[in-house]
């Protein structure tokens, strides 16, 4: 008889444990159901860096597409819906959106950084990334980046904006020569920003376009940029083997053998030599 009193005491601790777990688990989801989300906080975590995106645009953004979540039960705010959304936005390089149990639902984002705005003599006028995202200009706001114009020719659809690497691959472009252009023009301005000897002392870079040879149809582009100090220019060349000319440019400024605020031109496109041209 005691054991089945035993037994019976066991059964009744564990329905009791029981018991407690789902009373516990159906006050916990009436709770949440309660619980409304309180306040939207939008963060950008690089906007002293890059002023592209801004947390009131995002949280309009929400508010339009119908999933702004103050007010609402927690159980009915998608936050998925919410990141895809943030992240749709090309100025977005990625976001994370979370809620907390004070009811504070949080979108924390950084942006696509910009290294040069392109301005072809075609027209075509966007930001360039370094991962080659094309970013679409905004008025009103003032990035100090290196100005690439020129004779630029584009792979792709003038109203193209995103990432032209993909797009490339998509529509079988990898051997276009305007998109290797693109590509080696890209890879360009990252190296020169790398280094503050170069990217700081440069303004300007200009495609040039030119015959190859008098007579001939077919041409090539070179680059001539414009420094930061003095009025002369330096003659890049082609995009190809742009460190060995770029440290030429460097050692000829340092050696002061020239007025550099004369309006001449440093030609630093033959390998091993850095000719300084008199301009008429």
């Amino acid at each position: 008889m005691k054991k089945v009193w035993k037994i019976i005491g066991i059964v009744l601790v564990w329905l009791a444990i029981v018991g407690f777990f789902v009373g516990a688990a159906l006050l916990r989801h009436h709770n949440e159901e309660a619980r409304k989300v309180e306040v939207l906080r939008v963060e950008v975590v690089d906007s002293a860096e890059v002023p592209l995106v801004t947390a009131n645009k995002i949280a309009m953004a929400i508010q339009h597409a119908g999933l702004m979540p103050t007010g609402r039960p927690i159980d009915s705010v998608s936050l998925l819906a919410i990141n895809n959304l943030v992240e749709s936005d090309c100025f977005v390089s990625s976001s994370q959106t979370f809620l907390d149990y004070d009811g504070v639902l949080t979108v924390r984002l950084t942006q696509r950084k910009p290294i040069a705005r392109v301005i072809t003599t075609g027209g075509e006028d966007f930001y360039l990334t370094a991962n080659g995202h094309l970013l679409p200009t905004q008025q009103g706001i003032a990035i100090d980046l290196p100005l690439v114009t020129g004779d630029i020719t584009l792979p792709f659809p003038r109203e193209f904006k995103g990432d032209m690497v993909a797009w490339a691959k998509d529509n079988k472009k990898n051997s276009d020569k305007n998109y290797i252009f693109l590509l080696k023009l890209t890879n360009f301005v990252r190296l020169v920003e790398s280094r503050p000897e170069w990217g700081g002392n440069i303004v300007q870079i200009v495609a040039e376009r030119k015959g190859t040879k008098e007579g001939s149809k077919a041409t090539r582009t070179t680059i001539r940029l414009i420094p930061r100090r003095g009025s002369y220019t330096v003659l890049l060349g082609t995009l190809d083997d742009v460190e060995a000319k770029l440290n030429r440019w460097v050692r000829f400024v340092e050696a002061g053998v020239v007025d550099l605020n004369e309006p001449n031109t440093l030609d630093v496109s033959y390998e091993g030599q850095a000719v300084w041209r008199i301009e008429k």
